[in-house]
């Protein structure tokens, strides 16, 4: 198996936490590197992880080679490439595994965007250890999602993983509706689910403000800025359905924290 290349944040001061974040098709690591960065997760200690998609396909736009954690059309959203996903999830898997080796399954989240929210949520539920939770931005719902997951059912650990979900209003690939399903159906399943809507389209984190903050704080027990909850309280057991008003449309530029910079890719293991 053939390890992945990432490229990391490196915390500032004790490593505290880790989040692994996955891009979506047609992205790269900066991508997300840039949302971590401007949520200044470095600066509460936490460890920025991301991986590199292995995987190309025609793009449908343009019919020139894309990264994808495994081909799919965008048109067909719901139609899974199961051989291709669980491909993914072995490197992925090592790749995650080496990071709570580092610092516990109990304070590393994944967290992804679009296809990788997809490819996060199957990596989390699969993992053989309980883990701080996950934070998907645009997820899809595949038609059936037992089968995207190793042994067709969320495994014991993760059973009650708690799940922070974001969506854009005006998402023109990834509708809104398929964000909000998969969020019924997690909660059906026990999970703990915490559902934020905002005005944008299809972009990386676009317009998250404290929602994702005090999610990551509350999960990972850690002082994050811009949160504004304690951070010795449990994972809420409820759903929380909020809109965030006066959020900046996608596009609208968006100030980086200073810090330390995201280096070269090097390769997991």
């Amino acid at each position: 198996m053939k390890p992945l290349e990432y490229e990391e944040i490196a915390p500032q001061g004790p490593h505290r936490a880790t989040v692994v974040w996955l891009h979506g098709i047609g992205q790269v690591p900066g991508d997300l590197t840039a949302v971590a960065e401007r949520l200044r997760l470095a600066e509460a200690g936490v460890r920025g992880v991301f991986p590199r998609a292995p995987v190309t396909a025609p793009s449908l736009l343009t019919g020139l080679p894309v990264p994808c954690w495994f081909p799919q059309s965008v048109l067909a959203l719901d139609r899974i490439d199961t051989e291709g996903l669980f491909a993914a999830l072995g490197p992925l898997g090592a790749l995650l595994t080496a990071e709570t080796e580092r610092i516990g399954a109990g304070r590393t989240v994944v967290a992804g965007f679009s296809q990788g929210a997809t490819v996060a949520l199957s990596l989390a539920l699969g993992h053989p250890e309980p883990l701080a939770g996950t934070a998907l931005y645009a997820p899809y719902l595949p038609s059936d999602l037992t089968a995207t997951l190793p042994g067709g059912r969320p495994g014991a650990a993760n059973a009650r993983l708690p799940v922070w979900i974001g969506h854009g209003a005006r998402d023109w690939i990834v509708p809104e509706r398929s964000g909000a399903g998969l969020r019924d159906l997690l909660t059906d399943w026990g999970h703990p689910v915490t559902w934020q809507r905002y005005p944008g389209g299809h972009e990386p984190f676009a317009g998250v403000k404290a929602s994702l903050p005090d999610f990551l704080a509350r999960v990972l027990d850690t002082p994050v800025p811009g949160a504004s909850v304690p951070t010795t309280t449990a994972p809420d057991t409820s759903v929380s359905a909020a809109t965030a008003p006066g959020i900046p449309t996608p596009g609208a530029s968006a100030p980086r924290a200073t810090g330390p910079k995201t280096g070269p890719a090097r390769r997991a293991g």
